[in-house]
């Protein structure tokens, strides 16, 4: 089932993302083209705080036009960045959160038809408010929202979260913590 690689070329390189274009042969030795996009990797995580509420940020998405509710997520900043590490900072820039007490949950492929892309996907308890958080990215606007669990789970129930990231990480901490 595997494919072979025949030749790659990049048809699109940006600022953290690029569209190649690779030439395959197939199981059955015919020839096919694969596009895809390389992506660096991310992190996610989802805060609970002390007092167990759930901290959501809104963010416009230009991709489909409109704002998502969703965990706080970014890229690795650079080739060999620690998951952990970036999972922290984008806690920390997008929601003034910090934590002590940071668990693997996933370590997922978000997009496997068109991207190489793996996100890990963290759960962070205990999370308090900081005084001077690291900035957010200068072309980041974000809104924080807090949310009790059954808030939450009604954000799942009416559709209001589309985010699939989001989607995944607060059903697994409904399924860890109470019945769905």
């Amino acid at each position: 089932m595997k494919e072979k690689t025949k030749s790659s070329k990049i048809v699109y390189q940006g600022k953290f993302m690029n569209l190649l274009l690779d030439q395959v042969v197939l199981p059955d030795n015919t020839e096919g083209e694969r596009v895809f996009i390389k992506h660096p990797g991310g992190a996610a995580v989802l805060p609970i705080t002390t007092d167990n509420r759930l901290i959501l940020v809104n963010q416009y998405r230009y991709p489909i036009q409109a704002i998502s509710l969703e965990i706080p997520a970014g890229k690795k900043d650079h080739v060999g960045e620690d998951s952990l590490e970036c999972a922290k900072r984008e806690l920390e820039e997008e929601t003034g959160y910090i934590s002590n007490d940071i668990k693997l949950l996933y370590t997922m492929h978000p997009c496997v038809g068109y991207s190489n892309e793996v996100l890990d996907l963290f759960i962070a308890k205990d999370c308090v408010p900081i005084k001077n958080p690291k900035s957010m990215d200068q072309d980041e606007f974000i809104e924080v929202e807090l949310f009790t669990v059954q808030e939450a789970k009604e954000l799942l129930l009416t559709k209001r979260i589309t985010d699939a990231k989001t989607i995944i990480a607060i059903q697994a901490y409904l399924a860890m913590t109470q019945s769905i």
